[in-house]
């Protein structure tokens, strides 16, 4: 039987099967201490396989974190913007607004001006109807 060498990517339990194999194949009693150093051994590669996992993960994490960053401040920058561009179409509506006002007031003005020569038109037809009359008697 050839057996195979310990590696970094073997699980725990291919590596405990490992060193049984290895117990096995020498054909001696597995020796206490040989095997406090194997079960050693196999718990820390499994540790070191946690770590660099654990750190892939946190670099993951801070990745996305300037991610989240950065779309936060690309969000930040639109609402800002879209705060500068609602604050000139609310000035623009104001003064949209005020220009109405004023040719609200123009057109009531000249409506009374209409009013005044209308009434003056009336009477002068009136007037003239009256003479008119008159001067026919």
């Amino acid at each position: 039987m050839v057996l195979t060498k310990p590696k970094y990517d073997m699980t725990v339990e291919e590596l405990g099967k490992l060193a049984i194999e290895w117990a096995q194949s020498t054909n001696d009693p597995i020796d206490p201490e040989y095997a406090a150093v194997e079960a050693k051994a196999c718990t820390d590669l499994a540790n070191i396989k946690l770590t660099t996992a654990e750190q892939e993960i946190r670099s993951r994490q801070i990745e996305l974190s300037r991610e989240a960053n950065s779309l936060s401040e690309k969000l930040l920058h639109s609402n800002q913007q879209a705060s500068v561009q609602s604050e000139k179409t609310a000035k623009s509506m104001s003064k949209a607004t005020e220009q109405l006002a004023e040719s609200t007031h123009s057109l009531n003005r000249a409506t009374w001006v209409l009013v005044g020569v209308t009434a003056v038109q009336a009477l002068t037809a009136i007037v003239a109807l009256y003479i008119s009359l008159s001067s026919h008697k």
